[in-house]
């Protein structure tokens, strides 16, 4: 049997009729081609594209002796406030009127090869922390990841920038209701650890994120 070597499609149908085409949604039937030339038998798979298919997601730090701090938004966010009332295996330990998590946005479709990543990111950190920097303080904290590769096809690449010397402004937004309604927080960096950790901040960009920019500070020598 061995690896795969092709997929052959059996059957595939989309859904993208959403009010804001934000998601594709895909359904298929296939079947697995292995190396020794035998197929498997057929199964079901379905699962979504982002609009733009990837996004960035970008930690803004400042050190203040030699102390790290970095900034997460505050926001609402509809999906897990429904958590509340499901059958749940394991029971929340509190109604999500608040989450904490990273500046991050899709991708349009400009933004192409890395500059056209750390375009976005400067985008996104003017519309969702009100931060103006440019794009060269920008730099990318490793490898890329899939958040939840058996549903999507998204892939989230992680940037880092230093804010110290930024100008700040009032946060555009994208017009949307909830956007409105974010605010950025800042926490030094051993203390976003471990609010990960206990499970105060739930969302793996900034535990990721932080854990990998305490690495690269460390290897400057800039943190103590």
């Amino acid at each position: 049997m061995g690896l795969v070597k092709g997929i052959k499609v059996v059957k595939h149908s989309v859904c993208n009729q959403f009010e804001n085409h934000f998601f594709t949604y895909h359904r298929y039937v296939l079947q697995n081609i292995y190396e020794d030339g035998s197929i498997s038998r057929r199964y079901s798979v379905e699962f979504f594209d982002r609009k733009g298919y990837d996004c960035v997601a970008v930690i803004p730090y400042y050190i203040e002796n030699t102390v790290a701090f970095i900034g997460i938004l505050k926001a609402f966010r509809p999906a897990i406030y429904f958590r509340k009332g499901y059958p749940l295996p394991l029971k929340d330990g509190r109604v999500y009127d608040y989450v904490y998590e990273c500046v991050a946005g899709s991708l349009e479709s400009e933004d192409r090869g890395i500059s056209g990543l750390k375009n976005r990111v400067v985008k996104e950190l003017k519309e969702e922390a009100g931060f103006l920097v440019q794009k060269e303080s920008v730099f990318s904290l490793g490898g890329s990841f899939f958040p939840s590769h058996g549903q999507s096809t998204e892939k989230i690449h992680l940037f880092a920038v230093d804010i110290s010397n930024s100008h700040r402004v009032k946060a555009s937004g994208d017009g949307s209701v909830n956007e409105d309604l974010n605010t950025v927080c800042f926490f030094e960096i051993n203390k976003v650890l471990k609010m990960c950790k206990e499970g105060i901040i739930e969302d793996p960009k900034i535990e990721i994120g932080a854990g990998r920019l305490k690495c690269h500070l460390i290897e400057k020598g800039m943190l103590s």
